[in-house]
């Protein structure tokens, strides 16, 4: 199969390309770090620079397609509106078209981030009812593009794994790092929080087995088992050779300083990201499961990677 995979050069979609590529399918990556480029063109695979606003950019790689995976996106808490809208909605919405215009099959990454505000915490499954409210403009986004690719091209298949972690991760783990490392988080519960994680070759996995089959709809993806959070940060901390985070304060207290960084934040005539959100605050202390029936029996998702393993090779590779 010929597949395109939008944002090959980051994290995800650079992971997802090289074992699209394995499995013995062509693979055309899409993306606009040259230097990353060198490690997708040694796998063999084919990349084309691009700035995923711009269609001239990427409309002619799908006529040497079969499939799409898009997996890039503006995928951080902290940003102005306009640029998920343009980044998260509009190229997702201009994918979906092009794609089904094509008669291409299309894999479209999404996030559980949407069910953040529902107040759902334990196997939360994909019918849940989700908005009008969102945590954060990134969750909003992503909702807001799911509706248009479905409408749009109705046999997408949309995969919403939850905390996407591995060697390579430029989110979850090093914005751990850099918060022990400052000696400034706090413990934020007495007790323990338990949620789950989606190692990168799982959600890999998934979007392979997405490609290959025929399974349109929304799909929860994770590694199937949940962990403590708290003490996956103490293992973190032991690993970078830092504290653990000792001090108590409670959760509220803290994301309602984080409310207040982050007025001060929009007010500034550069809007710099604050150095704590709420949203983040809410992501270490509030539990989250997911209901992966529907991946399992629909597309025959099972983990690949153990999140004890995966969580070992991430824990090895942050020691000095």
């Amino acid at each position: 199969m010929r597949i395109l995979v939008t944002g090959a050069t980051g994290f995800l979609g650079g992971v997802t390309a090289h074992e699209l590529a394995r499995r013995g399918h062509t693979v055309t990556g899409l993306g606009r770090d040259m230097e990353k480029s060198v490690a997708l063109e040694a796998g063999g695979i084919e990349f084309v620079r691009a700035d995923l606003r711009n269609p001239a950019d990427w409309l002619p790689a799908l006529d040497a397609a079969d499939a799409v995976l898009h997996a890039a996106a503006r995928s951080t808490l902290w940003g102005q509106w306009q640029d998920f809208v343009a980044d998260n909605i509009v190229v997702s919405r201009e994918i979906a078209r092009a794609c089904a215009e094509r008669g291409l099959r299309l894999v479209h990454i999404s996030t559980p981030s949407v069910y953040n505000a529902t107040g759902l915490s334990r196997r939360v499954p994909e019918s849940a009812p989700i908005g009008p409210r969102f945590d954060s403009p990134y969750a909003r986004s992503k909702y807001l593009a799911e509706l248009e690719v479905t409408a749009i091209h109705p046999e997408a298949t949309l995969l919403r794994p939850r905390g996407i972690y591995g060697i390579g991760d430029t989110s979850i783990i090093p914005r751990l790092s850099r918060a022990l490392r400052s000696g400034r988080l706090p413990r934020l519960v007495r007790g323990e929080v338990h949620t789950e994680l989606t190692h990168v070759r799982n959600v890999a996995h998934a979007a392979r087995l997405a490609l290959e089959g025929v399974a349109p709809g929304i799909y929860n993806v994770t590694d199937g088992v949940a962990v403590p959070i708290w003490a996956t940060l103490d293992a973190l901390a032991d690993a970078l050779g830092v504290a653990r985070p000792a001090r108590y304060i409670p959760a509220r207290l803290v994301e309602n300083a984080a409310r207040i960084m982050e007025l001060a934040a929009h007010l500034h005539p550069a809007q710099p990201e604050p150095t704590l959100t709420a949203s983040g605050v809410r992501l270490l202390t509030r539990p989250m499961t997911l209901d992966l029936t529907r991946a399992r029996e629909r597309l025959g998702y099972s983990p690949v990677i153990h999140p004890r393993e995966g969580l070992a090779e991430v824990l090895a590779a942050a020691r000095p």
